[in-house]
């Protein structure tokens, strides 16, 4: 719920809210103008009391005098999570909820995470206190440069996009940042980015992609690769969804388009967002899916789609129901993300994943099926490592070389070690075993799946492609 429905809230006799944020001084600046501001019908407006432990360390203080304050008296109480679960507290709030309602009162908790102890789980209102919009961020950009000075309405779009995602506060010493860098001749987009993916990264749920490769790193697979230049960039895109064997460079195919499209790249693993705690999985996987949201247009990488999401089609009954309720939660992402956000998954397998989360509607087709990279693949592969390598193929290399069943990341293994050890290709090759063998039977399994169900990454003879033939992306 909106925190700017607070109003309407209170209007209706609710008492208890619980107001998720890290930017205590922006809710005072907005939430609490906006309830000053408003006039009841008796021509009265309403009154604050603001709580820190700074002012009053003991929370349950704060709590009698909202009870001895006059009717239509709000308590901001900032950090309560510190003490929301304390039985004290806890019976006090329960024991007052009649009384604070029946005179206008309401209690708001400003807090980084919601802790709402179970017995007043009922009672809360959950408000979500969103970070700066556009609006407030092209505020912000006109508070930091002089009043000279003028910025693209082009390269404004452009700030705006990369400040998406942070807090006010971080939004306007970035950009001070960002403008100092560019000695005040407009603002430093890397800078800004920079800072953006620092402060991802210290969620510790989040990873940033950065744009290092490129699909010319990527041998082949060209209609994978036209299919997402084609519809990318419409902000009704939903992203794509691939499988295949191990070693076939989905993870890399999915970075890639970072560094083509200028994207902004996110990779996100369900491992870190669970833990032991329960109740503190679904507050990681929200703040997650709250934080992709606040970014706004970018691109977001599930990798081993698989694993991320084994036991999501369980019954709940061996861990009480937490990886049903956080992959449901990423179920729902998946089908209403916000415009512009790109989705895109790798899996080694389809087993584990249940189909809902494959079929048309959560991504813009039907999975793509990376497969073993054909012979002429392999060739244009090995003479691509071996070119960063510095080594020279033998005549006749692609015909004596067997590859059998390598996959590309083989290939480049092959390569690595005749560099690393200063032997040939063909020695090299005697310490590369492609797991297109050792796992036949599951590749078999794979490849027989992916028949009628997939659409091949790569342009096959007798198989008109995706695209149109805009771009050749058979590198």
């Amino acid at each position: 719920m909106k925190a700017t429905r607070i109003v309407n809230y209170l209007r209706s006799g609710f008492s208890l809210f619980w107001m998720s944020t890290f930017e205590p001084n922006r809710v005072r600046e907005n939430i609490y103008e906006m309830i000053k501001s408003y006039e009841r019908k008796d021509g009265n407006q309403y009154k604050i009391i603001d709580w820190t432990m700074a002012k009053e360390a003991n929370p349950l203080k704060a709590l009698q005098e909202l009870t001895a304050a006059d009717p239509f008296t709000i308590l901001f109480a900032h950090n309560f999570h510190w003490f929301s679960d304390k039985p004290p507290i806890v019976q006090y709030i329960q024991d007052m909820i009649p009384q604070w309602q029946a005179q206008g009162k309401a209690f708001v908790s400003v807090s980084p995470v919601e802790k709402i102890p179970v017995e007043l789980s009922k009672d809360f209102v959950l408000m979500e206190f969103n970070l700066p919009d556009k609006d407030e961020i092209i505020t912000s950009i006109h508070r930091v440069m002089p009043d000279d000075s003028e910025i693209p309405n082009k390269e404004v779009d452009q700030i705006v996009d990369s400040c998406r995602g942070l807090t006010r506060a971080e939004v306007e010493a970035t950009l001070s940042l960002a403008w100092v860098e560019m000695e005040g001749k407009g603002f430093d987009i890397q800078t800004i980015n920079e800072y953006k993916a620092q402060a991802i990264m210290k969620t510790g749920f989040l990873e940033v992609l950065q744009p290092i490769v490129t699909f010319a790193d990527v041998i082949g697979y060209g209609n994978i690769k036209q299919f997402v230049l084609d519809t990318i960039n419409n902000p009704k895109a939903k992203g794509i969804m691939t499988i295949g064997p191990p070693g076939c460079c989905k993870t890399t195919l999915m970075k890639a388009i970072v560094a083509e499209t200028g994207k902004f790249g996110l990779s996100v693993s369900m491992g870190n967002l669970f833990s032991k705690f329960q109740g503190e999985t679904d507050q990681r996987v929200k703040q997650t899916i709250d934080l992709i949201r606040s970014i706004g247009p970018c691109l977001v990488l599930i990798d081993e789609f698989e694993k991320q999401f084994a036991g999501s089609g369980s019954d709940g009954s061996l861990d009480s129901g937490t990886t049903k309720r956080a992959t449901s939660k990423w179920l729902d992402f998946l089908q209403d993300r916000p415009d512009g956000v790109y989705i895109v998954g790798t899996a080694n397998s389809f087993v584990g994943i249940p189909p809902e989360y494959l079929r048309p509607g959560r991504w813009d087709s039907s999975p793509f099926f990376l497969d073993l990279p054909t012979d002429r693949m392999k060739r244009k592969i090995l003479e691509h490592y071996c070119k960063k390598a510095d080594i020279k193929i033998p005549k006749k290399a692609y015909n004596l070389l067997l590859m059998d069943k390598y996959s590309g990341a083989e290939v480049e293994a092959l390569v690595h070690i005749a560099s690393m050890r200063s032997i040939s290709l063909y020695e090299a090759e005697k310490c590369v075993i492609a797991t297109a063998k050792t796992s036949e039977d599951s590749i078999t399994a794979l490849r027989e799946w992916a028949k009628d169900r997939t659409i091949p990454a790569e342009a096959v003879p007798g198989l008109k492609a995706i695209n149109g033939g805009k771009r050749n992306l058979d590198v």
